[in-house]
């Protein structure tokens, strides 16, 4: 199966970047996005965390930070969401493999529904800011005091 290519950032602050003045950050990832991200990637197929921070740049997250992805390695194979077993190398040093039990699919689902409930909210949402955004007039204002 091929991924689908990620979207072109069109902020200029980027994921996770700066908040502007109303502290509003651009790009900014729903809580736990990397949670989702490992879980949706170890569904697709077993990995190693090397291999996982690779892919997990397409979702713009973990540029080089390794020290993160591991920490909730941890906590993933500790809540039972994610095994690991060692795994020995002909040409290099042993390596953790990450598998997804089913106690993490289960979490995946239920992560996807939400981000799917989230979705229909936020269409919902900018609809009706386009409907205001792109009419001339200009906003009601309460009375003067």
């Amino acid at each position: 199966m091929v991924a689908p290519e990620r979207p072109a950032d069109t902020t200029t602050a980027g994921v996770g970047g700066l908040a502007d003045a109303f502290g509003v950050r651009a790009g900014a990832e729903p809580r736990n996005f990397l949670q989702g991200c490992v879980l949706l990637l170890l569904r697709e197929r077993p990995a190693h965390g090397y291999e996982l921070l690779e892919r997990l740049k397409a979702f713009g997250i973990a540029d080089g930070d390794s020290g993160n992805l591991y920490r909730k390695l941890r906590s993933l194979e500790e809540q039972g969401m994610v095994r690991s077993e060692w795994e020995t190398s002909e040409t290099g040093p042993k390596r953790r493999m990450y598998y997804l039990t089913a106690t993490g699919d289960a979490r995946l689902r239920r992560w996807a529904d939400s981000l799917a409930e989230t979705r229909r909210l936020l269409d919902y949402y900018l609809g009706r800011h386009a409907l205001v955004a792109d009419s001339s007039a200009p906003a009601a204002s309460g009375p003067r005091t």
